[in-house]
């Protein structure tokens, strides 16, 4: 059985406040250092004394503005009686003893500090979850009480930096754009399609949203983009409302081996065709990719599984096919569509710098449910479907069937809401689950 009293260190704690007496001023270079961090009861009471004198403009830190300044709040100076503590002018020469000049030194100290009083919260929040296991809890509730006892560990004893110029940051954010170059000098993920990389790829901490009315294709189009990331080794999770594993795999085969969807369900092919099958099957099962499929998915079970996944296997893509909303109240269902919105951009693209795709559905008039707050938190947002016959006839064959048009980028350039002449050209063939780009059409009004 473990002490917790070895999860301590006095001779740092005595070194922080030490430094501060002599040099007040540290204290802004360590502001996620908090008074309960210390093991010691009076030095914590001392360190919250100090800080208050700090904040006041005092930095005269003696033994008579801290006694003062620990008699002033009721709460402190209960518990230092009920410690029955030394006098402030004794803690002060045992203090100073130990006190440090430089600011690395004092961080350091202070890091110390905090660490260990992370592994004491961390040491008794197990033991809490310990508990759990026996009090008859089902899996999902113990998973995400787990997963939030942790989060909030975390987000308690962030340490962050102190605040830089950007200046003084711009030697390492300019390495961070070149890192993110691809070898073709692109910016973040590739799409499958050439033509959309002048518009946008799949950023980490990005949201893109394709929107599609039913039966055209929005499914298809992130499948074609999911094939094209794992062949590119980018390892992809799929979080699918509406097609259980057993279906998407079906289609996936057709996509990957050209064989239609129909003959791969039946089994109506030939050996060369059923060596494709197993070729890439036996491909499937070498990448890393997930597909859930789970129509009631909940936010922390997607941002838990989501977490999971980028430490076991580097998860970089997510696709998330589609949101939706079962509310019945229309003015509801616009909320409910607008913070999943909301969840997937600064949850799970942002929190876990992930490059996520949604899909989202679009009504008879072409339109979105909640629009203005879909589009508020996406960043990008583009229209997908069929042609018109209209639009074909206009065109030409060679253009294609299918079209995308990008009315919100906030990556790149977008194409005008209002000119129903700009979109980009596409093949879509739905027996094989195939899109392709198309030869593109002259871009002027055709009606």
């Amino acid at each position: 059985m473990h002490d917790i009293t070895e999860l301590s260190d006095i001779q740092s704690e005595s070194g922080v406040i030490g430094t501060l007496i002599y040099h007040p001023e540290f204290i802004l270079h360590t502001d996620w250092l908090k008074p309960n961090h210390f093991y010691e009861t009076e030095n914590g009471c001392v360190y919250w004394a100090i800080q208050e004198l700090y904040n006041e403009g005092i930095t005269n830190i003696d033994a008579y503005n801290i006694s003062n300044k620990l008699q002033s709040n009721k709460s402190v100076k209960q518990t230092l009686d009920k410690y029955n503590l030394p006098t402030v002018s004794e803690f002060i020469d045992l203090y100073k003893q130990v006190a440090r000049n430089s600011v690395e030194e004092y961080r350091a100290l202070a890091e110390n500090v905090t660490t260990l009083a992370f592994k004491r919260s961390l040491y008794k929040t197990l033991n809490e979850m310990e508990s759990q296991c026996f009090d008859g809890e089902n899996l999902e509730t113990l998973n995400n009480s787990i997963y939030d006892k942790l989060d909030e560990l975390t987000e308690t004893f962030v340490m962050t930096e102190n605040i830089r110029t950007v200046g003084e940051q711009i030697d390492d954010i300019w390495g961070e754009i070149v890192d993110r170059r691809t070898e073709n000098g692109l910016y973040g993920i590739p799409s499958k399609y050439p033509i959309l990389s002048d518009y946008f790829s799949y950023e980490q901490g990005e949201l893109v949203v394709i929107q599609a009315q039913q039966k055209q294709g929005k499914s298809t189009f992130l499948m074609n983009e999911v094939a094209h990331k794992l062949k590119n080794g980018v390892p992809t999770l799929v979080v699918d409302s509406e097609m259980p594993t057993r279906l998407y795999v079906e289609r996936l085969l057709s996509l990957l081996t050209g064989i239609n969807v129909k003959r791969i369900k039946s089994g109506d092919y030939g050996d060369k065709e059923s060596s494709l099958i197993q070729k890439s099957l036996q491909w499937i099962k070498n990448q890393p990719f997930v597909h859930i499929y789970d129509p009631t998915l909940s936010n922390e079970k997607l941002y838990a599984m989501c977490k999971m996944l980028k430490h076991k296997m580097d998860l970089t893509f997510v696709v998330y096919d589609y949101l939706k909303s079962n509310v019945a109240s229309s003015s509801e269902n616009y909320n409910v569509l607008g913070a999943k919105t909301d969840f997937l951009k600064n949850n799970i693209a942002g929190k876990l710098d992930l490059a996520v795709v949604a899909a989202a559905q679009l009504n008879r008039n072409n339109e979105i449910a909640d629009s203005i707050k879909i589009n508020r938190y996406a960043s990008v947002a583009f229209k997908w479907g069929y042609k018109t016959q209209q639009m074909i006839a206009h065109d030409g064959v060679e253009c294609g069937n299918a079209y995308a048009k990008i009315y919100v980028n906030r990556l790149g350039q977008q194409m005008p809401e209002d000119d129903e002449s700009e979109y980009l050209d596409f093949v879509f063939d739905g027996s094989k689950m195939l899109i392709s780009e198309a030869t593109q059409h002259i871009n002027e009004k055709p009606f």
